[in-house]
């Protein structure tokens, strides 16, 4: 006989119920007086050990906490110097341009420290020294100087990001001048960059740059070094950052930024205040440069002290670490007292940052949480307590009753049950079915009612995902529609790429593009200047996507203006420079491109190029090849610098491949890089016999066989041109 879900409820209910309430009420006494016999004993071990291992994780935690703390300080402050090192690079870099290349500089005159009464802070100035003065000044070194003033157009607008700091900004020659902008910061702004007159009496009369001991310690450097901290003119906490540059002769003199360490001083100070430490700095003799404390062993002083010699051990071992470079911390005893001591390096100017605690405070903080842990516990066991002797009495009270009502209730609420389960299961059918608009109206006040509830609150969110994601996928579809025209649009910019011009015989030209996103910034452009001249361009717009497709728009169209309106097309440095002045004006985005440009003539096979930052091209003659020679430019849109052109006769059969970072620096999985050297090992490759337009597709397949399962990070774009000579017309 088959039971219908009432009689199952039913039946299940009345001998699940009795067996359970029988079985619950002999093993739950016999349970809670095992239990609470094994908890009471246990009770006080518990405790000890839960409060110990929080103790020791509470501890574990506060000097992890330090740890991180104080690498990140030294993170900070060191991110400081990195940059003070960069542009000590870049004026180095500028110096040796201006002195390599004096034919592309005009003479620039400086306010002179000898001529005028005072100069103000922010002007670039010139100061000769008193032997110069006392030699007198030839005419080659004259010429030199007036070349020289033009750094003042990299010092200037670099000293702008140094406002708020006491700075100076210098080169100084091995002739004995220095070319100088000075940082003093003042409320008007037009401090003077002497804190006295007697202080600028003494700088006019002994200070010669080639006598200072940074000249000394940058003219052996092979990159930015800094010198140890010293008491700078104005009284204030000096590091000098400094580097050589050069001239066609070799060493010329040497570049450097003398900067201000009041705010990093301020930083340690403040520091110590919020964290009630000690925080300090020492250099790579084991000095002490800045601290927070005014006395004892920790404290800055004038005098040079190596605490790596230190009589107290713990200090002495823990300075060897630091000055080694590592970060760590570690127990140290001090004047009789114990700490922690965290440290971390400051790679740049090779210092190590410090935070000194006693250990009361890890202490403090371990003992707060092993009281609160033995706190909680104790208020746990009175709880238990108080749950066994109430279950008891209740269980004795509440156990006759609640058989005899089993009996009657278990027939009535296993009507009460399935009906409201039946009309559920009917709702949920024709929800199932499609029709969100379905609500279920059932008011049993138990979990079956909360469940109607949940499936009507399910219907709605159903109803309207159903609605967002038809409108999400119109929206979807409707930007991508907009992608494709976009891209489509971008395409149609680009000249023909299969086999352009196939009525001359003198040269084959190939060229794709395959964008990382729908539009790209790549882009390759060709066209003949006349009969005899081809031009063709490949550059490479900084960025993806929209943006970098707008801006390669606009440097498509500028460059080729600039080729077809030039007086002489030939003039290739003249055309980048003037098609660079337009690509800087309004480039609020700071957005870049680098360019290759070249002009073939087709009856000599004289080939004209001029590069702007762009990766350097191949040059392959009888099956073999070799990077074009490049006199590297920079890229256009950021600054307005000279460029150069060059040039290369052809002969037939000679091949040129241009292509963009995205081939060379293709990553596959591992993130390792496709390299230039690596694309030149697949050019080799090829038979010598092989077809111009085979190139591309080939070199193509190589970039995707490296690639593998990787997404593709850039822009691919690549174009080979192949000279036939002037006798295949």
């Amino acid at each position: 006989m088959k039971l219908s879900i009432r009689g199952r409820v039913l039946f299940l209910a009345l001998s699940s119920v009795v067996a359970a309430l029988l079985a619950v009420g002999v093993v739950a006494v016999h349970w809670f007086y095992v239990t609470r016999g094994v908890i009471l004993q246990q009770e006080d071990v518990l405790a000890e050990t839960l409060a110990e291992s929080m103790g020791n994780y509470a501890a574990e935690s506060v000097k992890d906490k330090l740890k991180k703390v104080t690498e990140a300080k030294a993170q900070h402050l060191d991110r400081e110097f990195h940059i003070v090192g960069e542009d000590v690079e870049f004026m180095a870099d500028c110096m040796t341009r201006i002195l390599s290349f004096p034919e592309n500089y005009l003479p620039r005159a400086l306010p002179n420290t000898r001529l005028e009464p005072d100069i103000l802070a922010g002007v670039p100035y010139i100061h000769y020294s008193p032997e110069l003065m006392r030699q007198g000044i030839g005419e080659e070194t004259r010429e030199e100087i007036g070349r020289a003033g033009n750094i003042a157009d990299v010092l200037v607008p670099m000293s702008k990001s140094y406002d708020d700091y006491r700075t100076s900004f210098f080169a100084g020659s091995k002739n004995g001048y220095m070319v100088c902008v000075d940082i003093v910061p003042s409320k008007d702004g037009t401090a003077s960059i002497y804190p006295s007159e007697e202080a600028r009496q003494e700088f006019l009369e002994s200070f010669d740059p080639r006598e200072r001991f940074w000249y000394r310690l940058g003219k052996d450097a092979a990159k930015p070094v800094f010198t140890s901290l010293f008491i700078g003119a104005e009284g204030l906490l000096d590091i000098s950052c400094v580097m050589p540059y050069y001239d066609n002769d070799g060493f010329a003199g040497v570049t450097g930024i003398s900067y201000s360490v009041e705010d990093i001083h301020r930083t340690v100070v403040e520091s110590a205040h919020e964290e009630s430490s000690t925080n300090f700095i020492l250099d790579g003799t084991g000095d002490v440069v800045i601290s927070s404390e005014k006395d004892g062993i920790l404290a800055a002083v004038p005098e040079n002290v190596d605490l790596r010699q230190a009589a107290e051990p713990d200090i002495a071992e823990a300075v060897k670490r630091m000055t080694a470079g590592e970060s760590g911390v570690m127990s140290v005893a001090l004047n009789g007292k114990d700490y922690y001591l965290a440290f971390a390096p400051m790679e740049t100017a090779g210092w190590s940052y410090g935070v000194l605690i006693e250990d009361k405070e890890v202490a403090d903080a371990v003992t707060q949480v092993s009281g609160d842990v033995l706190q909680e516990m104790g208020m746990i066991r009175n709880t238990l307590r108080e749950i066994f002797s109430d279950s008891l009495v209740k269980m004795g009270t509440v156990l006759l009753p609640v058989l005899l009502l089993v009996i009657y209730g278990s027939g009535f609420m296993a009507a009460r049950v399935t009906r409201p389960i039946r009309r559920l299961a009917d709702g949920v059918k024709e929800i199932a079915a499609g029709n969100f608009d379905r609500k279920l109206d059932l008011s049993t006040g138990d979990e079956i009612e909360h469940l109607a509830e949940c499936f009507n609150s399910m219907t709605e969110e159903l109803k309207t995902y159903t609605q967002h994601l038809a409108q999400a996928a119109a929206e979807k579809e409707h930007a991508r529609t907009e992608l494709e025209v976009a891209a489509k649009i971008q395409t149609d910019m680009l000249p023909n790429a299969s086999g352009a011009f196939p009525e001359r015989k003198e040269f084959e030209l190939y060229a794709l593009m395959e964008p990382a996103k729908d539009v790209g910034g790549d882009f390759y452009d060709f066209y003949m200047l006349d009969e005899r001249r081809l031009a063709f361009a490949i550059a490479d717009v900084s960025g993806k996507g929209i943006p970098a497709a707008m801006f390669m728009a606009k440097s498509q169209s500028i460059l080729k203006h600039c080729l077809l309106t030039a007086k002489s097309p030939d003039d290739l440095a003249s055309v980048l420079e003037h098609a660079n002045r337009l690509l800087c004006k309004n480039n609020e985005a700071a957005m870049f491109v680098t360019v290759f440009l070249g002009i073939l003539n087709l009856e000599t096979g004289r080939l004209t190029y001029a590069d702007g930052g762009h990766c350097p091209p191949l040059f392959g003659r009888d099956g073999s090849y070799a990077f074009l020679p490049m006199k590297k430019g920079t890229m256009l849109g950021l600054m307005e610098l000279p460029y150069e052109q060059q040039s290369v006769e052809l002969l037939p059969g000679d091949v040129l491949y241009l292509y963009t970072d995205g081939v060379s620096e293709a990553m596959n999985e591992a993130e390792a890089q496709f390299t230039e050297a690596r694309i030149k090992e697949a050019l080799d490759a090829l038979p010598p016999d092989r077809k111009a337009e085979d190139i591309l597709p080939y070199m193509l397949e190589r970039v995707r066989q490296h690639i593998g399962e990787a997404e593709q990070s850039d822009d691919i774009t690549m174009l080979s041109l192949q000279y036939h000579g002037n006798n295949h017309k």
